[in-house]
């Protein structure tokens, strides 16, 4: 049987992915021919040689389903951690929506080399350097090769876990027709699209034109009930007391200049009404219950899948220009638009404004925060509805009381908008986009120098990937000046009186919303004449939008060919080459995004640039420096092939690379083994060493803004760039065995990587975590911890959880990580059975450990080395980590018929954090104790079955009916924003999808 038959069981098929156009490509046109193998750049090595190549074609895929890239790069058993569902409230995916990248082994997606047609793809200008797949022309790919072990030694860079190469049709004829459709359970419209392919072949050329065009419905967050879970339930899955009907202390005057606080803290009488849950943040004995919050479901206003378009476009030309010489040209252009974004309606309020905007900001005691002025109409209205709600005076001395001025709303319970929505949106979500774009060209001529048998391949390829990002955020002094009367594009602060005018108010207090905006839930308190303007709103909410590219131009040459000398297998192959690789990143920042223009929070209002912190203008997103970078690699490398004997082969490869001033330098041998014990049974081995330079992004000294859940809520993390960052390498090596016996095949390979200095960020939830333990004081002020310490931004300079505004994070060269496992394939033909074929296979990956050394920051250990198997890995270095993951097929074929059912399994893991659990509890209004449930630690196992049925009709016609997710199983609960881990499991439920493909 052929390896490409192996493959159909889908266990390394790693890459399948790339074909996930959903009515999958027919079998003509796409035979496997004598090419150079992935992971070999001798001709003519064959398929089953040393290294572990798995070979995959359209026609498989389209048997299952043709599922989409992200659906099957999730059940795949060789992968983990994957990417490309919405996923915006973990660091590791945020900014990622509309692409897809490949991660095998969960080594991380930036360490599997993607190859099209054996050449480099530019890395993705957002993530840790890995190229986006959904930029490729699905349409047009004939095959995937997959190499499922490191190989440095041949490709360079980034191929540590692997390579994945894309291969398109070969000498395909004709035009072929598809279009699909797939029915998902609560998507507005479900997904759809199709392809065409028009090809030619002449005497001595040939020519492939494709175009694809793929479109994802709306999938809202609202539509799955396990994402939606109650706040005593699980307060991780989307609840936060950072909320706009939240908690503020009325202020008096205590001097000429001076302010106090006037009172304990007032929540807000709206937040039952509106749908908010009235608690306590910082639970403490009941005598001191903390502060009054309202807490507030805010994954509603987001989605599951978010509203995609995406076209590609791709053709090549193959010209014969003499009996020996190739010539070969490919054009790419691909684009993916994500129109409507969907998210909070505003985020929190990191940032607070200073004494420019806020004249009782800085007063002793106070702490950070915003100030409204008790002539303010929402104030006085909401005084009038709520008598003894708002004191007019306070007694501070026997005889003397202070005149109350206003409020004042903590930034880190605050935020403007949440439970009505964003008036700009039509009192929903606040929405921003992602629009990918890319091109590529490239261009090679292949053949032989007309002695010794001696080949040559050169090729000059160019890519470009541009990403632009537009999101929405508060200006601080914008919005400060706002609830002071100021507020308004036709207010001059410095001579107009509040309300007056141009001057406008913005009313901070639940009498402004009519309603909540998911449920609809009509607010008695409301009045419209203390309703906010739209148009204000809009003056101090602003997009912030990043413009951001990744080039590359490589040139490659390679000879190959045979030695004089033969051994007992043939004569000895031999390869070298070298390459040239040039990478360039700019990103370019609107106005008020930008650091150089705008980088203190007063800059828009004063004009100032200098503060001693520079973060931007914004309350919750940091600002970015415009970059521009460049750098290249030299590479010089060479393989030989020794046939000891037919059954014994080895080949043996090296490679150098120079990175000049961004990376240093390094070299990486390999050694792989063959063995044919006997006819039906074959070992096989490998050992090597492989690398990864840093990405520019992660060398460039500025700085990239990520949030995270931390303390109770979402807090702004920056991650700074590090120029002193040093390659990374691995030893790496496998054994394995390959079996063949009549119509059973298998082969089990044990595979390992040790790490050292991994290029990683620096884990926030231990470094949080380290300063705040959970169950224990805080460690602020701790000596050693001083120079942690200084990682932290608190409002008012007050050491607390409370206060906590944004941590500073970096690239570092990590610790040191191992993982090893077993992967497992095996496939069985039963002919004649029934009058036609039948097919059992399966695959199986267990991952036996994947431990991290332990991390130091600042010179403190905040992460004890760990085992990441059977783990989620929250806010670690790592993605989640099941040990087993498997997948079964059994596949009958008859006439023009095939039917095939596929189960797939991921193992439980582990939620490794112990603040959500037990002995934790939470404190109800009245002050009673409620334990949070323990559901959750424990993410249970995912079982799924998937059932296609393809026909093959008249008139060259091709019909697919699959049905995904028989049973219609729930993904695992896990105490995440979702409500499940998006990384892992399948969140879509039962879905439908028919194809059809009309050849001409």
């Amino acid at each position: 049987m052929s390896r490409t038959n192996q493959l159909a069981g889908g266990s390394a098929l790693a890459l399948i992915l790339a074909l996930a156009t959903g009515g999958g490509a027919a079998a003509q046109g796409t035979e496997v021919e004598e090419v150079v193998v992935t992971g070999s750049f001798i001709a003519g090595t064959p398929e089953d040689a040393a290294l572990p190549v798995d070979v995959i074609s359209s026609d498989d895929l389209q048997k299952q389903g043709s599922p989409s890239t992200v659906e099957l790069m999730k059940q795949l058993p060789v992968s983990n951690g994957v990417l490309g569902d919405t996923n915006q409230f973990d660091a590791r995916a945020q900014g990622s929506e509309g692409a897809a990248t490949v991660n095998l082994r969960g080594l991380g997606s930036a360490r599997t080399l993607v190859l099209f047609n054996g050449r480099r793809l530019v890395p993705a200008p957002i993530g840790a350097g890995s190229p986006d797949i959904n930029l490729l022309p699905t349409a047009a790919i004939g095959r995937i090769e997959v190499l499922k072990e490191g190989a440095a030694a041949t490709y360079g860079s980034d191929a540590i876990g692997g390579v994945v190469n894309f291969i398109t049709r070969r000498n395909f004829e004709g035009l072929e027709v598809n279009a699909y459709y797939e029915h998902i359970d609560g998507s507005d419209g479900g997904d759809y699209g199709g392809h065409l392919v028009f090809g030619w072949v002449g005497d001595t050329a040939n020519a492939l034109v494709t175009a694809g065009w793929q479109h994802r419905s709306e999938l809202s967050v609202r539509e799955r009930d396990f994402a939606q879970r109650g706040y005593f339930e699980s307060p991780e899955t989307g609840w936060s007391s950072g909320n706009a009907v939240t908690t503020f202390f009325p202020i008096i005057q205590t001097g000429a200049t001076s302010f106090a606080f006037g009172a304990a803290g007032r929540r807000d009488v709206g937040c039952a009404p509106l749908g908010g849950v009235p608690s306590f943040t910082a639970p403490t004995p009941p005598a001191t219950l903390g502060t009054a919050a309202c807490f507030w479901n805010y994954t509603p206003y987001d989605n599951i899948v978010e509203k995609e378009d995406r076209y590609q476009i791709y053709g090549e030309v193959n010209v014969d220009l003499t009996d020996t010489t190739v010539f070969h040209v490919e054009a790419l252009y691909a684009h993916t638009n994500v129109p409507e974004w969907a998210t909070s309606p505003s985020y929190l309020a990191l940032q607070v404004p200073t004494t420019a905007t806020n004249p009782i900001a800085g007063s002793p005691g106070l702490g950070a925060g915003y100030f409204v002025p008790a002539n303010n109409p929402g104030y006085i209205l909401y005084s009038q509805q709520n008598p003894g709600a708002l004191p007019t005076g306070v007694p501070v001395a026997p005889g003397v009381t202070a005149p109350v001025v206003g409020a004042y709303f903590p930034g880190a319970l605050f935020r403007p908008l949440s439970l009505g929505g964003n008036p700009l949106f039509g009192d929903q979500s606040s929405r921003g986009s992602r629009e990918h774009e890319g091109w590529r060209i490239s261009a090679s001529l292949k053949g032989e120098l007309g002695f010794a048998g001696v080949g040559y391949d050169a090729a000059l390829t160019y890519m470009e990937d541009n990403l632009v990002r537009i999101g929405y955020d508060t200006v601080v002094s914008r919005f400060q000046l706002a609830l002071r009367g100021l507020g308004g594009p036709g207010c001059n602060p410095a001579t107009g009186t509040p309300g007056v005018g141009g001057c406008q108010w913005f009313n901070p207090f639940s009498n402004s919303i009519p309603a909540n905006a998911i449920t609809g839930a009509t607010n008695p308190g409301f009045n419209a004449a203390v309703a906010n303007d739209p148009e204000l709103i809009r003056w101090f909410f602003q997009p912030t939008t990043a413009d951001l590219t990744t080039r590359m131009l490589v040139a490659d040459l390679v000879f190959n060919g045979q030695l004089p000398w033969e051994f007992g297998g043939g004569a000895v192959g031999w390869a070298v080459g070298a390459q040239y690789r040039k990478n360039f990143f700019e990103g370019q920042y609107d106005q008020l995004t930008n650091l150089q223009a705008t980088p203190c929070v007063d800059t828009p209002v004063t004009g100032t640039l200098n503060c001693a912190v520079r973060n931007g203008p914004f309350m919750f997103l940091g600002g970015a420096f415009p970059a521009d970078l460049e750098g290249d690699a030299w590479a010089g490398f060479a393989e030989l092939s020794l046939p000891f004997t037919d059954a014994f082969q080895v080949q043996l490869a090296a490679r150098y690379e120079d990175y000049g001033d961004l990376g240093g330098s390094t070299f990486d041998p390999k050694l792989s083994v063959r063995w044919q014990v006997i006819d039906p049974f074959a070992l096989r081995a490998s050992v090597s060493t492989t690398f990864r330079a840093p990405p520019l992004t992660a060398l460039d000294p500025g700085q990239a803004t990520t949030l995270q859940f931390l303390g109770g809520a979402f807090r702004a993390v920056d991650i700074l760039g590090n120029p002193e960052l040093e390659p990374e390498s691995a030893t790496t090596y496998s054994v394995g065995a390959i079996f063949e016996m009549g119509n059973f095949n298998a082969t089990v390979d044990y595979w390992s990587f040790d790490f050292e200095n991994p290029i990683v960020t620096e884990p926030v939830g231990p470094i949080f975590s380290t300063l705040f333990p959970t169950g224990a004081p805080s460690r602020c002020g701790d000596p050693a911890l001083a120079a942690l310490q200084t990682r932290f931004t608190f409002q008012g300079g007050v050491c607390s959880t409370a206060a906590l505004a944004r941590i500073s994070t970096g690239w570092i060269n990590g610790p040191g990580i191992k993982t090893s496992g077993i992967d497992a394939l095996f496939n069985y033909d039963v002919d004649d059975l029934w009058g036609g074929n039948a097919r059992l296979g399966g695959s199986l990956t267990f991952v036996r450990e994947y431990s991290v050394e332990e991390t130091v920051v600042e010179g403190v250990t905040v992460s004890p080395a760990f085992e990441g198997v059977n783990r989620l890995n929250y806010q670690t270095q790592i993605v989640p980590v099941p040990q087993w993951k498997a997948s079964m097929f059994a596949e009958y074929t008859r006439d023009i018929h095939n039917l095939r059912l596929t189960l797939n399994y991921i193992d439980s893991y582990i939620d490794q954090r112990t603040d959500p659990y037990p002995p934790n509890v939470l404190f109800t209004e009245t002050g009673g104790t409620v334990l949070k449930s323990s559901e959750g630690r424990k993410i249970d196992s995912f079982f799924t079955a998937d059932l296609t049925y393809r026909v093959q009709l008249p008139w060259d016609t091709t019909a697919v009916l699959s049905i995904r997710n028989l049973t219609d199983q729930d993904p695992p609960f896990a105490r995440l924003d979702l409500g499940y881990d998006p990384f892992t499991a399948n969140p879509l439920g039962r879905t439908f999808k028919l194809s059809v493909t009309k050849r001409f």
